[in-house]
């Protein structure tokens, strides 16, 4: 080969390669708009991508927590503790799932009596006896939710229809004695207490009333017995002492009646009628020959009294129609 031929041959060789260096790689192209100017890259075009559907979110509404289960136990906890409004609240929601229960109805109406809510408690009270019309308690207890209402007439059917169930319950007698007295119906008032007390004879509440109804009559002796016998069964009552001490008073033992006072103040400080009682006495001036009382036999010849008492005898008690009596006495509560 010439020369002149290699040459040729050795050019074309250098335009090729020159050619192929123009080419675009696998990222990138190039196009050449003007030979004078530089190359403008251009990107490749987006492909479109195939994505999954969004999933929609559901809305799942929350479950309400099922109630706490209250057990008659708890609640009657509550009750034995004295924190009557948490034992109403309790019983309240033990009735939510037991509510043929007669005596959760019969509790809740307790609760709510002693928690100052008459309304709930008169009406857990009537639901009991609409569950179970022999159940005693809700009776009686229905009648002290009425008698604490001033409705001594309903009290005193509630607390027959007691008593035709269960004729031995000393705490249906001594209702029946309260409604009686409500009522003006004192000489039945009084059978009444000496019933409950023959029946069981450590009953001090009907002791306090029946003397009760005594002082109102001004017969103040004959009540220093049964308040004595009461306030050796309950000295931590002060409403005994308080009207042991008024029946001693103007019985003329006025000694034993200060002292008497002062004893209610110590078993309750709050109490004011027994405060201003001793007060009053106080300031009044003994006779230092003044025979003393022996309240311990006084208290003991009441109770060999109540020993001797029979159906029949308390039947036929009578009693004069209550005098307007100046004795600051405690009406009876139970």
């Amino acid at each position: 080969m010439s020369k002149a031929m290699q040459s040729l041959s050795l050019v074309s060789m250098i335009l090729v390669a020159a050619l192929a260096a123009g080419c675009g790689t696998d990222d990138e192209t190039f196009q050449k708009s003007d030979a004078g100017k530089t190359p403008t890259r251009t990107e490749p075009a987006e492909v479109a991508a195939t994505l999954p559907a969004p999933t929609p979110t559901v809305s799942v509404a929350e479950s309400p927590e099922p109630p706490r289960v209250v057990t008659y136990a708890e609640a009657e906890s509550a009750y034995n503790a004295r924190r009557y409004d948490e034992a109403q609240d309790l019983f309240a929601r033990y009735l939510e799932l037991k509510p043929g229960n007669p005596w959760g109805h019969y509790m809740l109406g307790l609760s709510a009596w002693k928690a100052g809510d008459p309304e709930t408690a008169e009406e857990s009270l009537r639901r009991a006896i609409a569950l179970d019309t022999t159940h005693v308690k809700s009776h009686v207890n229905l009648a002290r939710v009425l008698l604490d209402a001033g409705r001594p007439g309903e009290a005193y059917t509630s607390v027959d229809n007691a008593l035709v169930l269960d004729e031995a319950y000393a705490d249906a007698w001594r209702v029946k004695g309260r409604a009686c007295d409500d009522l003006g119906r004192s000489d039945e008032a009084v059978a009444a207490y000496q019933r409950a007390i023959q029946l069981d004879p450590e009953d001090a509440w009907s002791m306090n009333n029946l003397a009760y109804i005594r002082i109102q009559q001004e017969r103040f002796d004959e009540a220093i017995g049964p308040l004595a016998r009461a306030v050796e069964l309950r000295a931590d009552v002060a409403v005994f002492h308080n009207n042991l001490g008024m029946a001693l008073e103007r019985s003329g033992h006025l000694q034993a009646a200060e002292e008497s006072y002062a004893s209610a103040v110590a078993a309750d400080p709050s109490n004011q009628r027994a405060a201003a009682n001793g007060e009053r006495l106080a300031a009044v001036l003994k006779d230092p020959d003044a025979s003393p009382v022996d309240l311990t036999r006084r208290a003991q010849a009441f109770s060999d009294e109540v020993a001797s008492w029979t159906p029949e005898s308390l039947a036929s008690v009578t009693v004069s129609s209550p005098a307007a009596a100046t004795a600051d006495t405690t009406r009876a509560a139970h």
